[in-house]
C-alpha cells in the first residue's frame, strides 16, 4: 500500500508543477486559512462532525462530536465491543513545518485529541471511554488540486464498565494513508485510512492484533456567503 501511494504521489507531482492544494486541511499537516471550517465524515467506527477554527500563531482547534457505532480507538480483535454511543473531543493541531520542493510541498504537524465516550457494549451494560489520541500529520501536496495525507496515529482509549467488563485499555498504533481534493474553493473531499497493530490490556490479559479505521467524507467553508 505505501508503494502504491507514493506512485500515485509521484504521477501527480510529474503532472503539475503548481502544487497549492486543497485550501483547508482537516486532516493532514496544512494551517486552515479561513476562521472556521467545517468537517464532516461517515465510516468505522463512527459518524462526526468537526467544527474547525485557526488559533493563534501555529494552532488549528476544533470541537468534534461523534456517533460511535463500533470500537472508538480503532476496530481491533475477532469482534465489535462498543454497539452505540457519543463521542465528545477536542482536537488540537500544531503546524510545524512546511517544506517547499520544485514539485512537491510537505507540511508536517503535531495533533492531540483528548475526548470521552458514552455507550453501551455488547454485554449490555454502560460504558464510559477515555481517550488521549497523538498523531505527527502529514500533507503532500502533489497538484494544485490533491494532497497526499500520511503520518503517524496512537489513539490510547482506556473503557471502564459497571458490569463484569471491567477497565481494560486500547492501544492501536496506526499509519494513515489518504487523499483531500479541491473539489471547489470552498469544498475539500476526503477519503482517510488507517490501519497497524492494537494492543488491548486488561484484566491481567494483554493481547496485540490487526486495528484499522476508515473515513470518507469533506471540508466545507463560506459555504453561506
Amino acid at each position: 500500500m505505501k508503494k502504491a501511494v507514493g506512485v500515485v504521489a509521484l504521477v501527480l507531482a510529474m503532472a503539475s508543477p503548481a502544487l497549492a492544494g486543497p485550501t483547508n486541511s482537516t486532516i493532514g499537516g496544512k494551517r486552515l486559512r479561513n476562521d472556521n471550517v467545517h468537517n464532516i465524515g461517515v465510516g468505522y467506527p463512527s459518524l462526526f462532525y468537526e467544527w474547525w477554527n485557526q488559533g493563534p500563531r501555529r494552532l488549528d482547534w476544533a470541537l468534534k462530536g461523534a456517533l460511535v457505532y463500533g470500537d472508538w480507538a480503532a476496530a481491533y480483535g475477532s469482534g465489535r465491543f462498543i454497539r452505540i454511543g457519543l463521542g465528545l473531543s477536542a482536537p488540537l493541531r500544531w503546524h510545524l513545518s512546511t517544506k517547499n520542493r520544485r514539485r512537491v510541498t510537505n507540511d508536517v504537524a503535531f495533533r492531540f485529541t483528548p475526548g470521552i465516550l458514552l455507550a453501551g457494549n455488547r454485554a449490555d451494560s454502560f460504558t464510559f471511554g477515555i481517550k488521549a489520541e497523538a498523531a505527527a500529520p502529514v500533507s503532500i501536496d502533489v497538484h494544485q488540486r490533491v494532497s497526499v495525507i500520511t503520518g503517524g496515529t496512537i489513539p490510547f482509549a482506556v473503557y471502564i464498565s459497571n458490569k463484569d467488563v471491567g477497565t481494560f485499555g486500547v492501544i492501536p498504533l496506526l499509519f494513515r494513508m489518504g487523499v483531500e481534493i479541491k473539489a471547489s474553493d470552498r469544498v475539500s473531499p476526503f477519503v482517510l485510512f488507517e490501519l497497524g497493530p492494537g494492543i488491548s490490556v486488561g484484566n491481567g490479559n494483554a493481547d496485540v492484533s490487526f486495528a484499522w479505521r476508515i473515513w470518507v467524507g469533506t471540508s466545507f467553508w463560506g459555504v453561506m456567503k
